[in-house]
């Protein structure tokens, strides 16, 4: 595993980061599996954990804290980056919308309450990375700012993010990188019109972390799920029901094919490899609840594409003209 500094923190993440939501997350996927998809991610050289305050009805931050206080029973905590999120309240994201500040509430107390929740739900000390959820650019306020920052001055937070998918809300962060350390936004092989937006971020010191970068399971020719498990009836619903879920679904064919022509690696490690030859990326996120596939996505930190493999991905782009990013 190689790892990449985080914008201008002091933070060393690995390229490869463990999603720990949605399935992973659920009481109907046995905690005794999902503790040992984190002590494996963390054999095979991940240390960056990713999570929130809200992920699979508030059930995957105190499920991450268990098992993390597993690992950490044999590693220093230093040896470890954790991220969670604040200001979702729902305990599932809306599935039929992107956005509804219905379900939010970014005031300063309810950030700093979050806070120190997720703080004992993780049993962690203190928080890496703490990222605004679903961040929109009119929640935003003098009082926010102050108060993200006196979490800094605190010591219960190493760094401060946001995690958005909307372009217009990623250019509000860049003009604000002495309060924003980094983003999490989605990227993948069917949004690189994204590319221009990232670049931008990073020149001005803020790190990006990338999620969704298999297309939710799109650019992949296997089932993202199981049947006998529940996890394939969790992932067809959110295909169904979301609408950017949707998009991947209908353009995906073209790139998922070429994807699995290439020789030197498996698709997946394909889509992965082609991200991270973009060096103002720090870290690509990947959930999993399948050990074999975490094994898979993890040797591709190690892998990387031909030339000829690297413009065919890019010609499919261009010929789809897509234009996904919101």
């Amino acid at each position: 595993m190689r790892f990449r500094k985080l914008g201008n923190t002091e933070l060393m993440v690995s390229e490869i980061g463990l999603g720990c939501s949605g399935y992973w997350g659920d009481k109907a996927f046995p905690e005794r599996k999902a503790i040992g998809i984190i002590e494996k991610a963390y054999e095979l050289g991940i240390n960056f954990f990713d999570t929130g305050h809200n992920y699979s009805n508030f059930h995957a931050e105190p499920r991450l804290g268990r098992a993390l206080k597993k690992v950490l029973n044999n590693s220093p905590r230093n040896k470890i980056i954790i991220s969670t999120k604040a200001g979702s309240k729902a305990g599932y994201a809306p599935t039929v919308a992107d956005n509804d500040t219905r379900f939010s509430d970014f005031t300063a107390e309810a950030i700093e309450k979050s806070c120190i929740e997720s703080i004992n739900n993780l049993q962690c000390e203190y928080l890496d990375v703490f990222q605004l959820h679903g961040f929109d650019k009119k929640t935003f306020s003098e009082e926010l700012a102050r108060c993200l920052q006196e979490l800094k001055k605190k010591g219960l937070v190493r760094s401060i993010g946001v995690n958005t998918h909307f372009k217009d809300d990623l250019i509000f962060v860049s003009s604000f990188p002495e309060v924003f350390d980094m983003v999490l936004t989605d990227c993948n092989v069917l949004e690189l019109d994204r590319y221009d937006l990232i670049n931008m971020l990073s020149s001005k010191g803020i790190g990006v972390v990338v999620g969704t970068v298999l297309a939710q399971g799109h650019l992949v020719k296997r089932k993202i799920g199981a049947l006998h498990d529940g996890s394939y009836l969790w992932y067809l619903a959110r295909t169904i029901l979301k609408p950017t879920t949707r998009d991947f679904f209908r353009f995906s064919k073209p790139m998922r094919k070429v994807l699995s022509s290439i020789p030197e690696m498996s698709a997946a490690q394909a889509a992965f490899s082609y991200i991270l030859q973009n060096h103002d990326i720090s870290s690509c996120i990947f959930g999993t609840t399948n050990i074999k596939n975490l094994i898979e996505v993890v040797e591709s930190s190690n892998k990387k594409l031909t030339d000829l493999s690297k413009k065919k991905i890019e010609d499919t782009f261009n010929a789809l003209n897509l234009h996904l990013s919101r």
